[in-house]
């Protein structure tokens, strides 16, 4: 031997970094936690606009197609479904998710849309959000304007 030491050094992480990444982490993690309410309330707007377009829609094709249309609400299963009247084919299902819930369906159970696109019953619905508050969609009687508005 002529003095010479080879040494292969191994590289890796110390205890001290990886927890400074950890706690770098978690800050991170702790600045955008609030924000993901933010994100819910935009999911909850969207499905509100389906919604709405849905039932636009039913009142449309009542008056292409000639034909009656009924939403049925359905509480047990926080759904909807668009059918026809003659055929009762059901066009669309759809169950409402991201915190919303349909309330005093017991009362309403559907809206029915004419071969003239006139509301057979006018009613309103209520949907409930996870942030306690409350959209109130209403379907007028003449007109069968469909209007949703938060409370």
């Amino acid at each position: 031997m002529n003095g010479d030491i080879n040494m292969t050094a191994k590289r890796g992480y110390t205890l001290i970094e990886i927890l400074i990444v950890i706690t770098l982490f978690s800050i991170i993690l702790l600045i955008a936690l609030p924000n993901m309410g933010f994100y819910r309330l935009i999911l909850e707007k969207q499905e509100i606009a389906e919604f709405k377009k849905d039932l636009l829609y039913a009142r449309n094709m009542a008056i292409v197609e000639n034909e009656s249309y009924i939403v049925y609400f359905f509480k047990h299963n926080n759904s909807y479904s668009i059918k026809t009247s003659e055929t009762n084919l059901t066009i669309k299902s759809k169950t409402f998710g991201n915190g919303l819930k349909l309330d005093n369906i017991d009362i309403v159970g559907s809206f029915i849309f004419n071969p003239s696109g006139a509301a057979g019953n006018s009613n309103t619905i209520y949907i409930n959000t996870s942030r306690d508050k409350v959209y109130e969609v209403r379907l007028s009687p003449v007109t069968s304007r469909v209007e949703i508005v938060l409370e």
